[in-house]
């Protein structure tokens, strides 16, 4: 079955995270790294912070797909 992941609802892309699908966490990138980047930008007033911050979140997302809803 072919998964079309730019359709895919992020629900089901963090499922196929969870199933070491390397694709979803570069589609679940691709929609929101530069949202979280944003955020943590404002919040930290340094882009380099802010860039790990965006790291250290999707990480976090591949590493412990389950703790995201």
């Amino acid at each position: 079955m072919r998964t079309d992941l730019a359709t895919a609802s992020d629900a089901n892309l963090v499922t196929l995270v969870a199933r070491w699908h390397g694709p979803a966490i570069a589609e679940l990138y691709r929609r929101h790294a530069g949202a979280v980047f944003g955020l943590a930008r404002r919040l930290l007033t340094d882009a380099a912070l802010a860039e790990e911050v965006v790291q250290e979140v999707f990480v976090r997302l591949w590493r412990e797909p389950e703790r995201y809803d």
